[in-house]
């Protein structure tokens, strides 16, 4: 394999987990997360791909991906902070668990 082909190779891996990322995040439900995961490894793979393209470096997407991981890191951390709260029970001010 020349090293061509692995650039374009490692480009459609990098894609389809971005995707898979967006198809998880769309969900919001508990499996959300794993979309936020999936970006940040995807964010890394972009910036790996971005200094080994045959055009290598591609500035754009290293400056692109360091952001996206930025927000990743952001919306992962705020995601499990709603989820955690969301399987919380309820209580009542009195510190008793609030009737249904």
């Amino acid at each position: 394999m020349t090293v061509f082909n692995i650039a374009i190779t490692m480009d459609i891996v990098c894609a389809a987990i971005s995707m898979a990322g967006s198809l998880l995040v769309a969900r919001y439900d508990r499996w959300s997360y794993l979309g936020w995961m999936a970006w940040l490894v995807a964010n890394v793979l972009w910036i790996v791909w971005a200094f080994t393209a045959p055009t290598a470096p591609v500035w754009g997407v290293v400056a692109q991906n360091v952001f996206f991981f930025y927000t990743s890191v952001k919306g992962y951390l705020a995601c499990r902070k709603s989820m955690k709260s969301a399987a919380a029970p309820a209580v009542a001010r009195s510190g008793l668990p609030a009737s249904s």
